[in-house]
């Protein structure tokens, strides 16, 4: 399992910020779209529902 270190959890709560999809975020990273999305949950950030 990849983890996502602290400094890209940052980059990756921006970029969602912005509107990325966590799948988006993962494939500039090197991740799954669920890793992201368990890094930026666990970072308490509120997460969006899926898109339709």
């Amino acid at each position: 399992m990849v983890k996502m270190m602290p400094t890209r959890v940052e980059q990756a709560k921006e970029l969602y910020a912005q509107g990325l999809s966590t799948n988006e975020i993962g494939k500039r990273f090197g991740v799954s779209g669920s890793t992201v999305w368990k890094a930026l949950k666990r970072a308490g950030v509120r997460m969006r529902g899926p898109a339709s």
